[in-house]
């Protein structure tokens, strides 16, 4: 009750500062070393990113517990490690959660709009090489080879994670992972849900909404899109919750800072949810068909 009576009162930046102010003293209470960029490398080898990797990622930096490293210099580094043949793509959401941003009726501008999920995404944004597709409510950025093909035509599919957009193509790809750093945020299980979960088991609201976006050639269009009912999810379990019922070589983590580094394999989670669904299972704990 107290999250809703906030969320009407308090702007989206102030509700982002609320939520900062809280993981800080959270963190404050826990016992962790600093993190070097040294240190954040080594991470990475131990989860086993390598070249030609294609992973998702999603981050809260102020979890790394970092100390003489940025996030453009963790960004770099992971840019490093799964080179030229790899490819990079971390979420660029509006600063509330979807159905909140549909109602106000903003339109979410490519160009000017910051990213509600978190720091490295809004540097990664900006960083050369980095497109973005173009989608009001579940937009990403891409680095890497093909990057543009993945991000063409968001705003095409009325479904925001369905084949046709980065997510599905990601999907689709070899060497496809979730890099969760200091978070377990893990949007591309929406993808996996959207491919083999029956449509009444989804988390999306009833109908077809209309909006508004304005592209970065300054083009404004109205995108027909999906969005998930916070109503439907509230009791459920995130992705990367449900990612936990597995072990190795789906999930890998190591711990790291105020938290840890989880590296999925989504292909190998793709397989197993799928058989999940096919026994009646959704990502709600205990939940059947």
């Amino acid at each position: 009750m107290v999250k809703n009576i906030l969320k009407n009162i308090l702007s989206p930046s102030l509700i982002r500062e609320v939520k900062r102010n809280i993981r800080r003293a959270k963190n404050m209470l826990k016992k962790a070393d600093k993190t070097s960029l040294s240190d954040f490398k080594k991470a990475l080898a131990e989860l086993g990113v390598q070249q030609g990797d294609k992973v998702f990622v999603t981050s809260g930096f102020a979890n790394l517990n970092a100390k003489g490293y940025s996030p453009e210099d963790a960004i770099r580094a992971l840019m490093e490690t799964v080179g030229q043949e790899g490819l990079i793509m971390m979420p660029y959401y509006p600063p509330v959660n979807s159905m909140d941003w549909v109602k106000s009726g903003e339109v979410f501008d490519m160009r000017t709009t910051v990213s509600g999920m978190g720091v490295m995404t809004n540097v990664f944004s900006h960083m050369e090489g980095v497109v973005k597709s173009a989608h009001p409510t579940k937009a990403v950025c891409v680095w890497g080879k093909n990057a543009e093909q993945y991000a063409s035509l968001h705003y095409e599919s009325e479904d925001p994670y369905g084949d046709n957009t980065p997510y599905g193509r990601l999907l689709a790809t070899q060497q496809s992972k979730s890099l969760s750093l200091g978070v377990v945020n893990l949007p591309m299980f929406h993808a996996i849900e959207d491919k083999y979960q029956q449509k009444e088991t989804l988390y999306y609201a009833e109908r077809i909404f209309d909006v508004p976006l304005r592209k970065e050639n300054g083009e404004e269009i109205i995108c027909h899109t999906k969005v998930h009912d916070p109503a439907k999810s509230a009791h459920t379990m995130m992705g990367g919750e449900f990612a936990k019922r597995f072990s190795e070589p789906i999930r890998k983590f190591v711990r790291f800072g105020y938290d840890n580094l989880y590296l999925i394999d989504n292909t190998l989670l793709a397989e197993a949810a799928r058989k999940e669904f096919a026994l009646g299972h959704t990502r709600e704990k205990g939940r059947k068909i």
